[in-house]
């Protein structure tokens, strides 16, 4: 039997969508040990002690920290831990209730992510629960990858508290304490002493707020306590949340949450600042100024130092100490997607929160919808995260964030660009829907398929890599290098940049009244670019929406730029720009198919993923005898073109 839906919200990103961009000092610390030494959650990046019995595991070491122990903890022994001089905190999510109830009734062969969906053509975003008449169970929220654990949640209703009726009814999740244990192992062993819990959409009480929200806050306080108790090492907990204030006749939500922290038991397990030993709370704060004053006061009352933090921050609210969650890289003084190997990111970071220095850094970054193109990074096979940690190593910041865990769903957007602009206005890679599909027109914010996404938890496509690659990062951050050692360039993924991706330029014969009926010239070249434009025969093609720093937007037609690999590599196959004498087109022939090669160009994907969502097709105009691409997955309907082939996929 269906039950109720759940109230449907399209949430904005916690960035905002509405000019198309924008949720220790010190502490003690031992002197090292072994770098062979401990296990899983003694030795590694974090370090700690033992009160009381102590494990049978032996003494382990730290870059860090202190002495270790043993993964699973030893008889009669609490765990003391000790943390880093340099904070290291993680974006953490527990809204997954919903979606994991959902997924749960839907049948286990069909249990899609957007990921699939992207993978899939024959697939649409309906596909995954609407098709099923549970996207109001979901409340909208869409899996974008399945987690190595599965389609888990953090939701619990407290003892003796009856379950929430309809439309906010969630199941308690299964699984809860395995799920809290391996996130505590694996991030402790990572090098990451605590995570920031997102209860960012959450200003007022509410069943909805309390089963999203507070209740996992409250569940994971209690798992972890409880792990520490059997010895088992744990980040420490902080929440991220608004303190603004509330509608007329609602109850603000922070007392919840200020309760909790009040609780003696959590004493050790809430982020403490150090050099104040106060416990920490961040408050979502995009300007320095959007926080309650009386409500801030609570907060101060309460012992807890509040941080303001947000996203895509401009550099005078970072310098007015609003710390930055996320924040691109940047070109020329603006935030850019293009993220190439041999340039720095240059994120903006605060110098002067009351944390001290706080940068983040972040697998994936968007600056608007992250399924349309260039509005988001993608992670880029690890090159984004990479090179967000090459600002960090430089800098060396008090409080390092990073972005992020496990946020792995999101609502669908209501696309708001105009219909007229047909299938270049869809997320990328599903310009061609399948028919009847009910979010043919969607677009996602804050991620889009595992490629397009921040997190960093191991899924069922990555298998860890991006886990491992994390590793990898804060073990040279820990290090204290400024920047990659060249033992670091041999040992260290992180410190292997490859050679990124390169950007394709499309230029157009100027006069063809939209007919595609001129000569089209792809080109690595800004300089070739910038002298077939001030020839005066051609201009470039724009990308749709927006254009990063050095790349037009706006454009409307399908023939835009792109992204390649720069690089040969699995499943990916070499293209050429060729000259029949009068028209340029692209092949995946070296000898350009009897015509003249006059260069490569890169490497397509040869298959269709979230890191190359978009199908590379190559269209003729038989009658002007021309050649050009689409992007969008199909050839225009114009007098006189026909699709000739797919050739791969790109970015």
């Amino acid at each position: 039997m269906q039950r109720a839906a759940k109230h449907v919200v399209f949430a904005a990103s916690v960035l905002g969508l509405a000019a198309g961009c924008g949720g220790d000092d010190s502490s003690t610390s031992a002197s090292g040990g072994s770098s062979s030494g401990g296990t899983t959650n003694g030795g590694a990046l974090n370090g700690g002690s033992w009160n009381g019995g102590g494990p049978s595991g032996g003494s382990g070491g730290s870059t860090n920290g202190g002495s270790g122990g043993s993964a699973n903890g030893g008889s009669g022994g609490t765990a003391v831990q000790t943390y880093p001089a340099q904070r290291v905190g993680i974006f953490y999510l527990g809204w997954h209730a919903f979606a994991a109830d959902a997924m749960a009734q839907v049948p286990a062969a069909e249990r899609f992510t957007i990921e699939d969906v992207i993978r899939t053509p024959s697939l649409g975003f309906g596909d995954v629960i609407a098709k099923h008449g549970l996207l109001g169970q979901a409340a909208s929220f869409h899996y974008h990858a399945k987690p190595a654990p599965g389609f888990y949640c953090l939701y619990r209703a407290r003892p003796g508290e009856p379950a929430y009726a309809e439309p906010n009814y969630a199941p308690d999740c299964p699984n809860i304490s395995a799920v809290a244990k391996q996130h505590a192992e694996q991030l402790w062993s990572a090098g990451v002493d605590f995570v920031f819990m997102d209860i960012t959409n959450f200003a007022a009480e509410s069943p909805q707020a309390d089963v999203l929200g507070v209740r996992p806050f409250e569940v994971l306080l209690e798992e972890w306590a409880a792990l520490r108790k059997q010895g088992i090492f744990t980040p420490q907990i902080a929440a991220w949340m608004p303190a603004r204030a509330v509608d007329p006749g609602q109850t603000p939500l922070y007392p919840k949450i200020l309760a909790a922290y009040a609780k003696p038991e959590y004493a050790d397990l809430l982020l403490t600042h150090q050099p104040t030993q106060s416990k920490v709370m961040f408050l979502v704060d995009a300007t320095g100024s959007d926080t309650k004053p009386e409500y801030l006061a609570d907060i101060q009352a309460a012992g807890i130092l509040p941080v303001k933090m947000w996203g895509n921050l401009a550099g005078n609210v970072l310098d007015s100490g609003v710390a930055g969650w996320m924040q691109p890289c940047t070109a020329a003084g603006a935030f850019t997607t293009l993220v190439p190997p041999n340039q720095p990111c240059a994120q903006g970071y605060a110098k002067t929160t009351p944390l001290g220095a706080v940068l983040s850094v972040s697998a994936s970054f968007q600056i608007g919808y992250a399924s349309l193109p260039f509005q988001a990074s993608g992670r880029l096979g690890g090159l984004t995260l990479k090179k967000q940690f090459e600002t960090a190593f430089a800098a060396q910041p008090n409080y390092l964030m990073v972005n992020a865990w496990n946020e792995h769903i999101a609502q669908p957007q209501p696309n708001p660009h105009s219909a007229s602009l047909g299938a270049l206005r869809r997320s990328m890679g599903k310009g061609q829907p399948p028919s009847g599909d009910a979010g043919a027109d969607w677009l996602w914010v804050d991620m889009y398929g595992g490629d397009g996404s921040r997190d960093l938890e191991p899924t069922s496509n990555d298998a860890g890599a991006n886990y491992e690659l994390l590793k990898s990062c804060l073990r040279v951050f820990k290090s204290g290098h400024t920047s990659c050692t060249s033992a670091d360039q041999s040992q260290e993924t992180c410190c292997q940049l490859g050679q990124g991706r390169l950007l394709v330029r499309s230029l157009r014969g100027k006069n063809d009244g939209g007919s595609m009926n001129t000569d089209h010239v792809l080109t690595l070249s800004e300089l070739e670019r910038d002298t077939l434009v001030q020839s005066g025969g051609f201009a470039e093609v724009c990308s749709p929406f927006y254009g990063p720093p050095g790349l037009c937007g706006g454009g409307t037609t399908v023939d835009g730029p792109f992204l390649v690999f720069a690089d040969a590599g699995p499943k990916r196959v070499a293209f050429y720009r060729c000259l029949t004498g009068v028209d340029h087109f692209i092949s995946t022939a070296s000898n350009c198919e009897g015509t003249t090669t006059e260069g490569p160009l890169g490497f397509l994907s040869t298959e269709q993923t979230s890191d190359t969502p978009r199908p590379l097709r190559r269209c003729y105009h038989t009658t002007a005898q021309r050649h050009f691409h689409s992007l969008t997955g199909e050839c225009p309907s114009l007098p006189g073109v026909n699709a000739e082939l797919t050739l791969g996929y790109v970015r």
